[in-house]
């Protein structure tokens, strides 16, 4: 890449966009863009608009740079879009991926199952906020909790809630159920960690992403084991337990679950035809 002083806007994305994909970064021409729009605080279309822009490429090369060490992208802009919505992320966060709306789709169509207005919802492990927002934005009559063991998690959360205007959500601090004493739910959610160290994962997520919020020990089931042994506690008389899950979980989870007196009632595909979210009722103990 030349490193004029100056130089249009069209060459250095056209140059940007043929470094990232040397890299191996897919979409590299949409990301040279959305990187240059970044830079400039420009929309994206305005980046397209004007190719004979001159521009000091100064700002423009150090965010690709990052990028190049395979930053995520989602971290270098700070936000990422989820169910149509923008939310805010930082390194403190799970990137939203679009497999989690599978996650808000089950819920939104389990609730009414469950009963009328006033529901309770749990979100454990809320991360950026994106699921339990979500939910109480297209669902305003529930009563949403957003769960989260990581403090500087829950700001974002916060913030985006702030961001979305949405004032009803509770936020809440611990490790999975230990500060919400004896409450209890019809309906909790969950994108637990449920990635085994032996996982096979792109540098963006395995340098770049919260640990805590991928691996949850050596088989990637153990936050699993905790949600069978726990979640009846904090359950309703017929409520429901929603849960992501990773590829090639499927049936692992539900023979969990069914071994520590679970039926599965919930079992939902994502948009590649993945199997990516179950849901469970508590029937009692085998």
């Amino acid at each position: 890449m030349r490193h004029n002083l100056r130089v249009t806007l069209g060459e250095w994305v056209r140059a940007a966009a043929v470094r990232l994909a040397e890299a191996g970064i897919e979409s590299a021409h949409l990301e040279a863009q959305v990187l240059a729009a970044t830079a400039l605080q420009r929309p994206r279309a305005w980046i397209v608009a004007h190719p004979e822009q001159a521009i000091d490429e100064g700002a423009l090369e150090t965010l690709l740079a990052r990028r190049l060490s395979r930053e995520p992208l989602a971290y270098i802009v700070g936000w990422r879009e989820f169910y149509g919505r923008e939310f805010l992320v930082s390194p403190a966060v799970l990137i939203p991926r679009q497999e989690t709306e599978t996650l808000v789709e089950a819920a939104l169509e389990t609730l009414p199952s469950l009963g009328g207005a006033g529901l309770r919802v749990l979100d454990v492990g809320t991360g950026s906020g994106c699921v339990a927002l979500t939910i109480a934005m297209e669902r305003p009559d529930c009563a949403v909790v957003a769960l989260d063991l990581s403090t500087d998690a829950a700001e974002i959360a916060r913030q985006n809630a702030a961001k979305l205007g949405v004032m009803s959500v509770e936020f809440v601090f611990g490790d999975l159920f230990e500060t919400l004493a004896a409450r209890r739910f019809d309906l909790i959610v969950t994108n637990p960690p449920y990635v085994s160290p032996s996982d096979e994962l792109p540098p963006e997520v395995f340098e770049f992403e919260p640990p805590q919020a991928l691996f949850s020990g050596p088989t990637g089931l153990e936050f699993f084991e905790r949600l069978a042994l726990e979640a009846p506690s904090h359950l309703v008389p017929g409520g429901v337990l929603l849960t992501e899950i990773g590829d090639g979980q499927a049936e692992r989870v539900s023979g969990l679950f069914n071994e520590k007196g679970w039926n599965k009632v919930v079992r939902q595909r994502d948009l590649s035809g993945t199997v990516r979210v179950l849901g469970f009722r508590f029937r009692g103990p085998a």
